[in-house]
């Protein structure tokens, strides 16, 4: 019998939780175990062979968690194998311990840290995906560089091939996955080796690189649980981001271009199919975009809630950007697909609330994505549906805020924290077995079920509303495991109260 469990990914939010520690293996028959279906799969003579441009999958399978949503370790993988790195380039000097495995998964997560720049996509593979996918869909034109160029190279090309077949993590999946990466290794890769900025390109960062990578390298410790060595690392890692000065080539943003189909002609033509496509057994429909926009404009036009020095007053031009933004991501994902119908049912819902905090949800909680799985025999078979939540204040940030310019995020632009919970969406899609994925989930999920709190579309406020913070010196970093976060540029803060209610 097959059941469906829900679990919850992707939430943005403001606290003091801690990363928790994936353990890595738990016996010597596991361990032997896990380095044989490594060189297996990487076609490797010996365990000794294994190193950082293998695909090392997730060690640990409890439950078959850890055998869905795994793109972001495909992406490492990826980026590990069209980077150039120095030829006699010691890393024996970052690490105390012995385990090879280990050893060779954290230097690709280094790597690939080094490539997509975000601090809280290095610390699980889930939001690594999530802010790849955000860099790759949501980087403005002039801020495009080497590193986008190789991301962009995944996602029309290698990514596309292995999302035809849906699987969970298995044999079959692991070998399609390093055909594919070997099949499209580019000539012209990420350089570590030069010695100065390659170019002019104006990234806006207000922090050191080097000092971001350390960052990143302490949540890549937690992940790999082994200890690195940050005097090493910043004398390995000083050149290694030099190469992301370099703009992107006029190809490889034609390409990106040329790759989106257009399929949906307007945000009205799209709106009307998923209104459509998503009705619940209730007849409500669950993607209510306009609606749902146009609701949130009614009320942030006459207040728009604020945090400090991060926020912009909301404007008719950005609700009409949103929808752009909507139409655009929505066919860059059938191009992805090919599919209208995958497409179309790769979302189940999409709220956006006035509440702040969310419902049922910690003090600064931005947004979250809930996936749900099929359960079989105790085990994940595949993906099923997921639905999008977020507060409004997530969309009233600025471009280029202190979450991109601290390295935090890897976009700096505006609606990043929707195109962030998408690239869950998207994650979890590329586990969902074919069989699933023209199901809309009618009578498994009402609207109503998805979120308890007040959401935009018949929506009034009843009292004026504002967040206030209160600026003191500090910069407090929350990591809270399978979420999105921000950095937060103050040490406390207020809310104000708010008090609100739905239309009936």
């Amino acid at each position: 019998m097959k059941k469906i469990l829900t679990t919850l990914l992707g939430a943005i939010f403001l606290s003091t939780q801690t990363l928790q520690v994936s353990g890595f293996v738990e016996s010597e028959v596991t361990q032997y175990n896990y380095k044989n279906e490594i060189k297996t799969i990487n076609n490797l003579s010996t365990f000794n062979d294994i190193n950082y441009k293998s695909f090392i999958p997730p060690s640990q399978k409890q439950n078959n968690q850890q055998k869905v949503m795994y793109y972001g370790r495909v992406l490492k993988y990826y980026y590990a194998n069209n980077i150039k790195l120095e030829d006699n380039i010691d890393f024996e000097v970052l690490f105390t311990e012995s385990n090879n495995t280990n050893k060779s998964l954290a230097i690709q997560n280094l790597l690939a840290s080094t490539i997509n720049i975000s601090i809280y996509g290095s610390s699980s593979d889930a939001e690594f995906f999530a802010e790849t996918f955000s860099k790759w869909l949501n980087t403005p034109d002039e801020q495009k560089n080497k590193s986008w160029e190789i991301t962009n190279h995944f996602f029309i090309t290698v990514f596309p091939e292995l999302l035809k077949n849906g699987s969970i993590l298995n044999e079959a999946a692991e070998s399609n996955i390093v055909n594919a990466v070997q099949r499209n290794i580019i000539g012209n890769k990420y350089d570590t080796t030069l010695d100065g900025k390659s170019g002019s390109l104006n990234l806006k960062y207000n922090i050191n690189l080097t000092s971001y990578l350390s960052q990143a390298s302490s949540y890549i410790s937690s992940q790999t649980s082994v200890s690195i060595d940050q005097y090493n690392l910043n004398e390995i890692s000083k050149n290694w981001f030099n190469d992301s000065y370099t703009k992107a080539s006029e190809n490889s943003i034609a390409s990106f271009k040329e790759f989106n189909k257009n399929y949906y002609a307007s945000f009205d033509e799209l709106d009307e199919i998923l209104n459509k496509n998503s009705l619940d057994s209730n007849s409500v429909s669950r993607l209510p975009y306009k609606k749902v926009y146009d609701n949130l404009e009614e009320n942030y036009l006459i207040s728009t809630p604020m945090f400090q020095g991060e926020s912009e007053k909301w404007t008719k031009q950005d609700t009409q950007n949103l929808k752009d933004l909507t139409l655009f991501l929505y066919n860059m994902i059938y191009s992805i697909t090919n599919n209208a119908s995958w497409t179309q049912n790769i979302l189940t819902g999409f709220i956006i609330s006035p509440d702040y905090p969310l419902a049922d949800t910690q003090e600064g909680v931005m947004g979250y994505t809930s996936t749900a799985s099929y359960i079989q025999n105790q085990q994940v078979t595949s993906t099923a549906y997921s639905f999008i939540v977020l507060t409004g204040i997530s969309l009233t940030f600025k471009e280029y805020n202190s979450q991109y310019t601290q390295g935090f995020w890897s976009s700096p632009s505006k609606y990043n924290v929707l195109i962030h919970e998408f690239g869950h969406v998207v994650d979890a899609f590329a586990s969902k077995l074919n069989t699933y994925r023209n199901e809309t989930y009618k009578n498994d999920i009402s609207y109503k079920e998805m979120y308890s709190g007040n959401i935009f579309g018949d929506y009034t406020a009843q009292k004026q509303t504002f967040v206030e913070f209160i600026s003191k010196p500090g910069v407090i970093i929350a990591i809270l495991a399978g979420t999105t976060i921000l950095i937060v540029f103050f040490t406390s803060f207020a809310v104000g109260n708010y008090r609100r209610k739905k239309n009936k």
